[in-house]
């Protein structure tokens, strides 16, 4: 999984998944490692 998701700005340690929520695939990106969420604006 490594160099497929950008890396976690939070905890550095996971990486940033994105998670489809509507009719947006890319709305929601969530860190595997820590509880960061990031929204797409």
């Amino acid at each position: 999984m490594d160099g497929i998701f950008p890396p976690c700005p939070r905890c550095k340690n996971g990486h940033m998944i994105p998670f489809s929520m509507g009719h947006d695939v890319f709305e929601v990106w969530k860190c595997t490692n820590c509880t960061h969420v990031v929204y797409k604006k």
